[in-house]
């Protein structure tokens, strides 16, 4: 007996191993590659020209940069039973910025990041041949880093101004810190939750598995751990956390039709990811992770061309293996 237990725990050390050379890996990877993209460090160039324009005698004047919370496509729609606006902090992912905002990221979830989906399709220059977007984000990013106290006071004051004014229209309002990235805001700018409690609740997609583990405000703070190629190890220990798993599928984004709010495929009933069968959520109808009910796999399907052609097993092939 002692011998087969000896050989589960080295089997489970292997895994452990593996996933953190497969993600030291990816940030190394992703970090060349966005210290060498032209398009990327243009954008920051340009952020950083922004950014200084708007810094006089020492003081950020922020009517000339872009608000720090935002909406997009995904939070505008509608959350089943409620008069609800969702708000969310859009940084640039991994080391798009020049700073490193996503540690547990992979290669499939970094080359097929939503940062440049929708909005933020690299296409989408503008006349001055600025991509505005992409710009914004890096930013809030760089502003985060770099002037961080002046960031967290104004982060509160937009926050409060947009709660007073849904407020006064009897709208609720949801708030995701990390849209594109995995920062530890729980630890870094507990001042946010504070304001949020009893009144904002919170969500974020989470790939940090001790980020799950240790989240001090878990009562209004929901966590959905974010599954990649390499983490599928931590299932378990997210579901024992009160945690649904969200899983990036092949899932076609082909709308209904007859109903342009409705998908034409519809997630499966059921799905079974590493030896463990949970029913499912399909995670495209909102983004109100905190509205989901718990034991689930949150199905997403997978947006974007680059997704199409991933390589790394980050989407999974459900749809695909049905047809």
């Amino acid at each position: 007996m002692a011998l087969d237990i000896r050989n589960i725990v080295d089997a489970e050390e292997l895994e452990l191993f593996t996933y953190k050379t497969k993600t030291n890996h990816a940030l190394k990877t992703m970090k060349a590659h966005c210290d060498s993209d032209a398009f990327i460090t243009d954008c920051r160039d340009k952020a950083r020209q922004k950014i200084n324009r708007a810094i006089v005698n020492g003081k950020i004047h922020w009517n000339r940069l872009p608000k720090l919370i935002t909406q997009n496509t995904k939070m505008r729609k509608d959350v089943d039973g409620l008069d609800m606006e969702i708000f969310g902090l859009s940084f640039a992912p991994h080391w798009i910025s020049g700073f490193n905002t996503c540690n547990g990221l992979s290669i499939g979830c970094a080359e097929s990041c939503l940062m440049f989906t929708g909005m933020g399709q690299k296409f989408m220059i503008d006349a001055n041949g600025d991509h505005t977007v992409a710009i914004a984000r890096i930013v809030r990013t760089i502003l985060w880093f770099e002037h961080r106290n002046e960031f967290k006071t104004r982060l509160l004051h937009e926050l409060e101004l947009k709660y007073n004014l849904l407020k006064s229209k009897n709208i609720e309002m949801g708030f995701r810190p990390n849209v594109f990235s995995e920062v530890k805001f729980e630890k870094l700018f507990p001042e946010v939750f504070t304001f949020c409690e009893n009144k904002i609740p919170v969500y974020d997609y989470v790939k940090d598995i001790k980020r799950i583990k240790d989240n001090p405000f878990s009562s209004f703070y929901n966590m959905t751990f974010s599954l990649s190629e390499n983490n599928a190890l931590f299932i378990t220990t997210a579901l024992s956390y009160g945690c649904n798993i969200a899983v990036v599928t092949d899932i076609p984004t082909t709308k209904n039709p007859k109903n342009k709010k409705e998908y034409l495929h519809a997630v499966p009933e059921k799905l079974t990811i590493n030896g463990i069968t949970l029913r499912c959520i399909d995670g495209d109808k909102n983004d109100a992770r905190f509205m989901d009910t718990k034991n689930k796999f949150v199905v997403l399907r997978g947006k974007g061309k680059t997704i199409r052609k991933d390589q790394t097993s980050f989407m999974l092939k459900v749809f695909e293996n049905n047809v």
